[in-house]
């Protein structure tokens, strides 16, 4: 249980999240509102729906509940969730999942992951429905994918941000080691480490492929041989080079996704662990709102929010803030320009914005403020600093444009 939760972990952000915006929106009701039909397809049973699955429903459900009736080019709107089974981000469930959607459901937005948004794109595409393609590489996007965005956090400007405090606060670090997936669901955050962008902060690099779910000693040995300053892992993979006897620096490859990963390996073996990606824990600081949340969604169902709840919950605030600067809900051209305008929008981690074109050609890719933290105890960190989304997009185009070929 604990290696597939580790997995689940992994990959928590990479999971389907499919959206769909009916086209023109449903009947008005008597109070005078629309709703807009949002269609969530992601894993509903096993590991991965108890959780990637469930804990994203719940995140599009309490986010579609606090925003409420919001307006749109002078009329009132409310979201209507539906929740549908993706079969894991399959091919196979992304192009089923699509399919209905487009064609029964009528939707003119879709965010699919991993192996079920490239199944999904050209369907997408020649259809005139906007694709939100959370884990593909920056080729995926561009002026030739005019209906290709990015609503996750884009994880090249998550790294880069982190790898511009590294080489400051730790000078000490030249060689890092990061254990990265061998897998459609994860090529965005490998595109992000094989990148040259580590050159440009004056740091070596090693890659170690592996599977996900392959066994974690054999992978944590050979992370060991590498004499590493920083290894960027999971955090089953850590816990066992921690067990080995690794004294370095680390920080989990994406996500925690929930601190019950911390409490397994145990709260003190993980004390100096770092993490950059967006978390609530412990952003009481600088994200309240974000925390409130968290506290909101542990009040409705009894049970902690992990990642994929507040990832769930930004992606709702942007693509509601999408609609609402482009001023339709069913002009595609229209909802479109409002994602390259790059103009703010309003989330519990602060502004974000679309951004991203020095990598995909235009601005689709969604540009969120860092926090880098540190575990400093049991349910206890330390906020050691902090990018805005432009400082942290600002740095990201910094170090590819000088390094990449």
């Amino acid at each position: 249980m604990k290696k597939w939760l580790s997995v689940a972990a992994i990959v928590v952000l990479c999971l389907a999240l499919v959206i769909g915006v009916a086209c023109g929106g449903g009947e008005e009701d008597e109070d005078g509102v629309t709703e807009i039909k949002l269609g969530h397809a992601a894993p509903q049973t096993g590991i991965m729906g108890a959780v990637a699955g469930v804990p994203g429903q719940r995140g599009i459900e309490l986010m579609a509940d606090q925003i409420g009736v919001f307006e749109v080019g002078g009329k009132q709107y409310r979201w209507k969730p539906i929740f549908e089974d993706n079969e894991g981000a399959s091919a196979s469930g992304g192009m089923a999942s699509t399919t209905k959607l487009i064609y029964t459901d009528n939707v003119d937005f879709i965010v699919q992951q991993g192996a079920a948004s490239m199944a999904s794109q050209t369907l997408c595409e020649e259809s005139g429905v906007i694709i939100d393609m959370g884990s593909a590489t920056f080729d995926a996007y561009g002026p030739d994918h005019a209906y290709s965005v990015q609503s996750g956090p884009c994880f090249a400007a998550l790294v880069a941000p982190f790898y511009d405090w590294l080489a400051e606060e730790h000078p000490e670090v030249e060689r890092i080691v990061v254990i990265s997936y061998d897998d459609p669901l994860m090529i965005a955050y490998a595109e992000a480490f094989e990148s040259n962008m580590h050159e440009y902060f004056g740091f070596e690099l090693k890659i170690i492929r592996t599977p996900l779910g392959a066994e974690a000693y054999p992978v944590a040995t050979a992370a060991m041989a590498e004499d590493a300053d920083l290894v960027i892992a999971s955090v089953t993979y850590l816990d066992v080079m921690w067990d080995m006897g690794y004294e370095g620096l680390a920080t989990p490859y994406g996500p925690i996704a929930s601190q019950t990963q911390l409490e397994d390996a145990g709260w003190n073996d993980c004390k100096g662990l770092m993490f950059f990606y967006p978390e609530w824990y412990g952003a009481d600081e600088v994200w309240p709102e974000a925390v409130a949340f968290a506290t909101g969604y542990e009040a409705r169902y009894s049970v902690e929010m992990d990642t994929i709840g507040l990832s769930s919950g930004i992606l709702l605030q942007a693509l509601t803030g999408a609609l609402q600067q482009a001023g339709t809900v069913d002009d595609t051209d229209k909802i479109m320009e409002a994602v390259y305008s790059g103009m703010p929008i309003d989330s519990v981690v602060g502004p974000v914005y679309y951004g991203g074109e020095a990598f995909a050609g235009v601005n689709c890719l969604l540009m969120v403020p860092v926090a880098i933290c540190e575990v400093v105890g049991e349910n206890e960190y330390e906020l050691l600093d902090y990018y805005t989304s432009e400082e942290a997009e600002a740095i990201t185009v910094e170090a590819w444009t000088a390094t990449m070929p």
